[in-house]
């Protein structure tokens, strides 16, 4: 099983959130805030082997300052009585296609396709930086319980498929919520890859560098859209630029397209977070090189294989 693992607090998104920049006081002048939050009379895990109850858990700018029975909180602080509920440390997958149902495979028919397919979009149908994650998802609460029994409290989810995908999702792994109650942030990304869409046919591109020169093509296309040119609408692109501030993220499939992905990405000061394919480690030095940022797969061994590496001393 592969899983990503960043290690945060499941309700740092919450207090993030919720918290002000100012408060008003009496003279009706503002005060700067420290940005603290108190979560009070709190069930708190603090290791599956310790857990206070009745206690406190602070945090400052999105980070655990201090967890306990006798935290001081400091002034200016937003206390929110938990009155018993329990905070868990868990792992956030960042990137995954949880809750997303698999595109459907096109039908193969005779002869290329090499016009696109829709109309006020995009010239090439796998491009779709349109798409959202927020209008496809669905709570699976099956897999919801295993990834919560390996430790995941928070999975960022997007649509995998195509080679702009559009919009992904950050979603909290609570069966006690609805749809709208688990959902923490509705945009968290804007997702590409270098793979074409399952659900287009279309032939180009037909090649790595294919993907390479569209995905350039079609941050050329954005520029020239936003500055006015275009006597015709395209969804596709005013998505792009509309979505363009938030964080980009691109699945490049071997240690080689990493340095690919990364090109583009200063091409176009895109700042992109690079998903790598486990093989880093072999160009470890072209990758180091490239100061991205990289969310990496961990391949966990099974518990047969795990035995038999301890039996040969690996």
């Amino acid at each position: 099983m592969k899983k990503t693992l960043f290690t945060c607090l499941l309700l740092i998104s919450v207090a993030t959130s919720i918290a002000q920049d100012y408060f008003p006081t009496n003279s009706g002048l503002k005060q700067e805030n420290n940005n603290y939050t108190a979560f009070t009379n709190a069930t708190l895990y603090i290791s599956p082997n310790k857990v206070i109850k009745k206690g406190t858990l602070l945090i400052q700018n999105g980070k655990v300052v201090e967890s306990g029975k006798s935290v001081v909180i400091p002034d200016n602080t937003i206390v929110i009585d938990l009155n018993g509920n329990y905070i868990y440390p868990s792992f956030i997958d960042p990137y995954s296609s949880f809750g997303i149902p698999k595109t459907k495979k096109v039908k193969w028919e005779n002869g290329p396709q090499y016009e696109s397919k829709r109309e006020g979009f995009y010239w090439n149908d796998h491009v779709m930086p349109e798409n959202r994650a927020i209008d496809r998802f669905e709570y699976d609460r099956k897999k919801a319980d295993e990834l919560r029994k390996a430790g995941f409290g928070v999975i960022n989810t997007h649509i995998m498929d195509g080679i702009a995908r559009g919009t992904g999702i950050l979603v909290t792994l609570s069966d006690r919520l609805n749809n709208s109650e688990r959902i923490i942030n509705d945009s968290s990304g804007q997702y590409f890859s270098f793979k074409k869409s399952e659900a287009s046919r279309q032939s180009y591109p037909s090649s790595h560098m294919g993907a390479i020169a569209l995905l350039k093509q079609m941050h050329y296309d954005a520029k020239w859209y936003a500055d006015g040119h275009a006597k015709n609408k395209d969804l596709s692109l005013e998505a792009l630029n509309t979505n363009k501030s938030l964080p980009s993220f691109i699945e490049s499939g071997d240690k080689r397209k990493n340095i690919n992905a990364d090109d583009i990405s200063d091409l176009f000061d895109l700042n992109y977070t690079i998903i790598g394919a486990g093989d880093e480690y072999e160009a470890i030095e072209s990758i180091k090189a490239t100061q991205s940022k990289y969310i990496i797969p961990i391949n966990f061994p099974s518990l047969m294989m795990l035995a038999i590496l301890m039996l040969l001393n690996i």
